[in-house]
């Protein structure tokens, strides 16, 4: 069995591959071919070269995301939901978006720099311990990211850290969408 920083390594190495080749298929390991049917050109926001097709779902869809809000996208990639939630939360919102791998960190600034927008930012880091101020996010996104962290339980652990009391979090993985309010911590 694998470790955890193996098996790190290993999604590292494949998503690196992937921002440095041209467009790619989903990055996951199935079987048979899956396909999803996940057209972002009619959203607003959204930036072609920002788009690997890697992800199920839009996750914004339903999110609750409003304007001023602070939003934190968990594996962010190239920056495709970040820019799409960014129209979401306007001027006075922002947008941080994690990532632990460097390649794709730096292909997310490049990006950053081809829209000009100065409420985005790509931090690297891993979702077990983000690089990310406790009770900061009013929303927390993840497009089919969390079935690639080892230790789910830290995730969800730091996903309630990072959120302000009354955040909630909007998670598509496989198609299903999870959504929850976050419960403010009785610092235990």
């Amino acid at each position: 069995m694998k470790s955890d920083e193996e098996l790190k390594s290993e999604v590292k190495e494949k998503y690196t591959g992937i921002v440095r080749k041209p467009k790619a298929s989903c990055g996951c390991n199935a079987k048979t071919e899956v396909v999803f049917d996940v057209d972002y050109s009619r959203v607003e926001g959204y930036l072609p070269e920002a788009d690997y097709g890697l992800g199920c779902g839009i996750p914004m869809n339903g999110a609750g995301i409003k304007p001023g809000d602070t939003v934190l996208d968990l594996g962010s990639g190239a920056g495709n939901d970040v820019f799409v939630a960014r129209q979401l939360v306007g001027e006075t919102g922002r947008v941080i978006g994690v990532d632990m791998t460097e390649a794709v960190i730096e292909k997310a600034n490049v990006n950053k720099k081809q829209v000009g927008c100065s409420n985005v930012e790509f931090r690297l880091g891993e979702i077990e311990n983000m690089p990310v101020e406790t009770n900061s996010v009013d929303v927390v996104l993840s497009n089919c990211v969390l079935n690639l962290v080892p230790d789910k339980q830290r995730a969800f652990a730091e996903i309630i850290r990072v959120l302000k009391p009354g955040g909630h979090f909007s998670l598509e993985e496989t198609r299903v969408i999870y959504r929850a309010i976050a419960l403010q911590s009785s610092g235990k």
